[in-house]
């Protein structure tokens, strides 16, 4: 016996080293770490194709369907429902019933007869039970056991039981409705994950349209910076012709030189935005592909507009049916009113009542511990209650008027976060309105420079301009079409932004929020 307890804490006291992996382990010098880095940069570029420029099609829907199958942040995103899940069969099985068993076996020895004897006691014991809670607030139980015993050389006594038993709460943890409300509130927390969930996507579903929009206001101001590189060159040469005829000083060659550098730079800053949009859409997209960071895309939906009536009180109205936001917030406040209800039962004293009923059947032969336990001359039985009542019952008193303040701050968090949310909405109104007004102004102004531009170059080829004002008009006519552009840009992702505070845009681009959140849930 002595070896098998020493092995027990032995076992008990034993432990491994917990290792970690070799590469977070430790950092390499930064040489090492080059070299490294250089190795396997290599690699990547040996497994690349050879045409490493893709050119890949893409339209603003087919970027939002693509983000929603790969976006690697949504695929983590989509763990949190499925987490809280997990949480709602927990706290039912708290009313699952359990089984309990014991064996055991022993001796123990005592000294007689001033210790020069010792009374020496054998036994051996088993039982089981099987333990419920119910919602009602009542604790069953049914149980049986079995045990043996001896003392010195007696004969064996054997002694066999069952019993049953309830517990029922009268006042405080009495009642479905307080035993239930964990239940209840872990569904809730999965509801409120849930809409966690549909908040992610649809800011995620506004990134891909901003990123995507982005990108063609990027690509549509490269083309622009081309044009005007085209124009200065075209100033450029035509005032080389007119220096060699003797009709131009030759001072102006040097400035449209420099205006033809400056355009140049733009055109270089233009490219590199081009490639940082594009970088941010890959992001977004990760697009199935083995050199996704050279592709290129081909943007399909060109920045053509329709006006679209706004009208601030039906958005601020939608919002408050679709935005997710509020309706966490309003779970959270259904989860506090139940805590409001689980402290009042807190409050109450407890006062159970009880119940027992079981037999009992003993004798010195085996067949003994069961031949009386179908005998009602052996019934055994308890009937009774319990009373217990903290003095003064602070802790539960101050569990009780937290859960009431936290209550009253989940209600003001409810109205703060509309309001906030109604006067977001109106704000982007508003800028929906403003950028709706600036599309006709900007294209007459372009319209305007193009006139101008055609009318100064005539001049300046009879002499009567200087190649200063060409090139002041021409910058005029490049700014004018950027700025028209920009304000079409800026008009479709001033609606998508009004369409997110409403709540209502994925919905508007055929996304069941819903279904994407279960999805992954297999």
């Amino acid at each position: 016996m002595s070896v098998i307890l020493s092995s027990l804490i032995l076992a008990s006291c034993s432990y491994q080293v917990p290792s970690w992996p070799k590469d977070i382990r430790s950092l390499p010098p930064l040489e090492r770490g080059l070299d490294i880095a250089e190795k396997r940069a290599e690699r990547d570029r040996e497994n690349l194709p050879a045409d490493r420029v893709t050119s890949m099609p893409l339209s603003r829907d087919g970027a939002i369907v693509t983000c929603l199958a790969r976006n690697r942040s949504l695929a983590v995103e989509r763990y949190g429902p499925r987490i809280a899940r997990t949480r709602v069969p927990e706290t039912i099985a708290q009313f699952d019933p359990v089984l309990l068993a014991t064996v055991s076996m022993g001796r123990s020895k005592v000294p007689a007869n001033d210790a020069k004897d010792t009374n020496v006691t054998r036994d051996f014991s088993g039982d089981a039970s099987i333990e419920q809670s119910l919602p009602s607030g009542a604790d069953v139980f049914l149980a049986g056991g079995f045990s043996k015993s001896r003392k010195g050389n007696s004969d064996w006594e054997y002694a066999g039981s069952w019993s049953a038993g309830i517990n029922q709460a009268l006042l405080r943890g009495g009642g479905s409705v307080v035993n239930l409300i964990s239940v209840v509130q872990a569904m809730n927390d999965e509801m409120i994950s849930s809409c966690e969930l549909e908040g992610f996507i649809q800011e995620l579903v506004l990134q891909v349209e901003l990123a995507y929009w982005e990108l063609v206001l990027a690509r549509e101001t490269l083309k622009i910076r081309k044009f005007s590189v085209k124009l200065a060159e075209e100033q450029l040469q035509l005032n080389k012709d007119i220096i060699e005829v003797g009709k131009l000083s030759p001072d102006a060659r040097i400035t449209a030189e420099g205006e033809l550098a400056s355009r140049e730079a733009d055109l270089v800053d233009a490219l590199a935005d081009v490639r940082a949009k594009t970088i941010d859409l890959i992001r977004l997209l990760d697009p199935e592909h083995d050199s996704q960071w050279s592709i290129v895309f081909d943007m399909i939906d060109p920045p053509d507009i329709d006006i679209v009536e706004v009208e601030p009180a039906i958005s601020a109205q939608l919002a408050g049916i679709y935005r997710p936001e509020l309706s966490q917030v309003r779970l959270d406040r259904v989860n506090r009113r139940l805590e409001i209800i689980r402290t009042r039962n807190g409050l109450l004293p407890r006062l159970d009542a009880f119940a027992s009923y079981g037999r009992l059947s003993a004798g010195r032969s085996q067949g003994d511990s069961y031949r009386f336990l179908d005998n009602d001359n052996f019934d055994n039985y308890e009937l009774g209650l319990s009373f217990e009542m903290p003095l003064g019952n602070r802790a539960a008193k101050a569990r009780h008027q937290r859960a009431g303040i936290e209550e009253e701050q989940a209600a003001a968090a409810i109205r703060n976060l509309e309001q906030l949310i109604e006067a977001e909405v109106r704000r982007f109104a508003i800028e929906v309105q403003r950028q709706a007004q600036r599309i006709p102004a900007t294209g007459k102004v372009v319209e305007s420079r193009q006139e101008e531009l055609r009318i100064e170059k005539s001049r300046f080829l009879v002499g009567l301009s200087t190649n200063l004002d060409v090139l002041r008009i021409e910058r005029d006519l490049i700014q004018a079409r950027l700025d028209e552009l920009t304000a079409r840009i800026r008009y479709i992702e001033s609606l998508s932004a009004l369409y997110y505070s409403e709540g209502t845009l994925a919905l508007r681009r055929g996304v069941n929020v819903e279904k994407q959140g279960k999805r992954k849930d297999k």
